[in-house]
């Protein structure tokens, strides 16, 4: 078998045993470790039988294809559902909550430190600085960050 022939080969075994691994059965497997093997025994003959060119040439043909297939691989079936999206799903604070920095209310369960206070005719769950807070003491909302409201107990 001629030299030209086995790296062909070797280069294409390799090529698929790596197609394999990343669509088939994805993982750092035995299987995608005998294809990255196969690429580099490809390269490493071409080079040292066929010359620097040839080397050079299979080095590129492998690096391209397995490149190809990694970029290829979250596009399918399997890979979405394996590789995480940016977007995310949900609400962001809730812009009415900003308008209570400052309004006075009443806590209507004991905040210890999350609880409910009423706020004009409205329940809002709210936390407080780490204090005990009895039911029906007046409170006043300190901060608002994010969808956290934050009160302390009024002075009377």
């Amino acid at each position: 078998m001629s030299p030209a022939l086995l790296v062909i080969l070797l280069l294409m075994a390799g090529l698929v045993l790596l197609a394999i691994e990343v669509f088939v059965i994805p993982g750092v497997g035995l299987v995608g470790l005998l294809g990255g093997a196969a690429v580099l025994g490809a390269v490493v003959l071409a080079w040292a039988t066929l010359g620097a060119g040839y080397g050079l040439l299979a080095l590129t043909v492998g690096a391209c294809a397995t490149g190809l297939l990694f970029w290829a691989f979250p596009r399918t079936r399997v890979g979405r559902k394996m590789v995480l999206e940016a977007r995310t799903s949900g609400r962001g604070p809730d812009p009415r909550l900003a308008a209570l920095v400052g309004r006075e209310g009443r806590a209507l369960t004991p905040l210890r430190p999350s609880g409910t206070v009423e706020i004009e005719d409205r329940a809002v769950d709210v936390v407080t600085d780490g204090l005990y807070v009895e039911a029906g003491t007046p409170v006043r909302v300190a901060a608002v960050e994010g969808n956290r409201v934050v009160v302390e107990p009024r002075e009377l």
